[in-house]
Parts: structure tokens; sequence; C-alpha cells
């Protein structure tokens, strides 16, 4: 069994943050555009996509810091120690951007249930949009 230094766990360290910084951003990105649709606010889509955001990076990074120093399997050699490390390191943060969409997925259905249900209950006049545009649709007549 291999005894990791202190350049391993810095390596491990490197590589989990790199990923994990790339996926909160891929997350936040496409998050923002899935929260508009549902909010229909850009300001409180953007809130809201920066407070997952956050939580991502803070429980990828503290996951990351727990297991760059766990051995839950005795393995020979560095190269393996770092595989098997960054190997669950990417299939926690597989786990939680799967976590982050589902959450994502029924923030949305929820908002279209309630846009449904006060659709139904303003017999069936489409309800005013949340960020306040006017959607209706002038139709102007040209000469008869």
């Amino acid at each position: 069994m291999t005894t990791p230094d202190t350049g391993t766990y810095l390596l491990i360290v490197v590589i989990g943050l790199i990923v994990t910084v790339i996926v909160g951003q891929i997350l936040m990105r496409t998050g923002l555009g899935f929260l508009r649709d549902v909010f229909g606010d850009h300001e409180v889509a953007q809130s809201i996509t920066r407070l997952l955001g956050v939580g991502f990076h803070l429980v990828a990074l503290g996951f990351m810091a727990l297991i760059s120093t766990w051995q839950p399997i005795a393995v020979d050699g560095t190269a393996q120690l770092i595989v098997t490390r960054v190997g669950g390191i990417l299939l926690f943060l597989g786990i939680l951007h799967v976590i982050v969409l589902i959450a994502l997925a029924r923030i949305r259905n929820n908002a279209r249930a309630r846009q449904v249900a006060a659709s139904l209950r303003s017999g069936g006049r489409r309800p005013p949009p949340q960020d306040g545009r006017d959607q209706t649709k002038v139709i102007e007549s040209g000469p008869a």
C-alpha cells in the first residue's frame, strides 16, 4: 500500500478543484437560462443560480478535501492512488450534478403547475407574465 506524500495530495486537490470549477460553471450557465424560463425575471434567476452555484461548489470542494486524504480502497502505487481518488471525486461530482438538475427540474415543474392552476382558476385566461412585460399582441389592420 502506497503512503501518499504532500505532492500527491496537492495534485489530487488541484485536479479536483479544476474539475469542480468547470462543472460548477457549466451548471451556473445552463441553470441561468433554465431558471429564467421558470421565473421570467433575469435578476431572480441569476440570484438563484448563484446560490445554487455556491452550494454546489461548497459541497463539492468539501467532499474533495475529504476524499483527498481518505483511503477506502488499498491501492499500490502513486498513479493508482491518484486515479482512484480523482475517480471518486468525478463520481461524486456526477451525482451532485444530477441532484442539482433534478432540483432545477422540480422548480420548473412546480412553477408550470402553478401557472396552469392559475390559468384554470381564471377561466382559461392566461395569467400575466411574471416579469411584468405585456405580452398581448396588437394587430394592426391594413387599408381595406
